[in-house]
């Protein structure tokens, strides 16, 4: 069950106020909606972890924390992210050890993703857990978007399906319970990912 707890509830009601007040319009994928499936994907499998109540704690928090740096810009979101939650838990003396987990789960989440224990593990796999869901399509339809609105660029439809290939071809999760219950979902998108591609390219012909 998830951790309730007087910190988490300041989290959550923070986490949500300043991505509602503050997230630029055109983050469209990094949007509230997207810090809240995380948050539930990490929740999920830190619970079938069967970690402690305090790595529970750490790891919602992370979860909470992971995308806030967007609203301070797009380039070193994590490490932006990773501050706030610091500045956050210290007026809270909230106590330092867990400040520096809840930061090296923020952290792992950068791309190419890199954790280096379980609680990073954890919040990694739910940073991406889109990439088994039913609506991948419409998330990266989204993350589409977002991407040509914030770097000012247009990606061509092939290119974008090209770039999904790839990207959900090298995936890989860390948890064995993501492994176990989301690799064979990921699958079935790339093979979808590729049956677009294919009808793409059928229909330049």
């Amino acid at each position: 069950m998830m951790i309730s707890s007087s910190i988490i509830n300041e989290v959550k009601d923070h986490a949500i106020k300043v991505l509602s007040k503050q997230l630029p319009d055109n983050m469209t994928y990094h949007s509230i909606n997207h810090t809240l499936d995380v948050v539930a994907s990490a929740e999920e499998i830190a619970m079938k972890q069967k970690i402690s109540e305090e790595d529970m704690e750490v790891v919602q928090i992370a979860a909470w924390f992971h995308d806030l740096g967007y609203t301070r810009g797009c380039e070193q979101h994590e490490r932006n992210g990773a501050t706030m939650a610091r500045e956050f838990l210290e007026k809270r003396n909230y106590p330092e050890e867990r400040i520096e987990k809840v930061e090296g789960c923020i952290m792992a989440t950068q791309m190419p993703q890199n954790p280096k224990n379980n609680l990073e593990r954890i919040l990694c796999d739910a940073d991406l857990m889109h990439l088994a869901d039913q609506d991948y399509f419409e998330k990266a339809d989204l993350l589409h978007q977002e991407i040509e609105t914030t770097k000012f660029c247009k990606i061509p439809e092939n290119e974008w399906l090209q770039m999904n290939q790839e990207f959900l071809d090298q995936h890989c999760f860390f948890t064995e319970y993501a492994k176990k219950n989301y690799e064979s979902a990921v699958k079935e998108n790339l093979k979808k990912v590729r049956d677009r591609l294919k009808v793409w390219k059928k229909a330049k012909k």
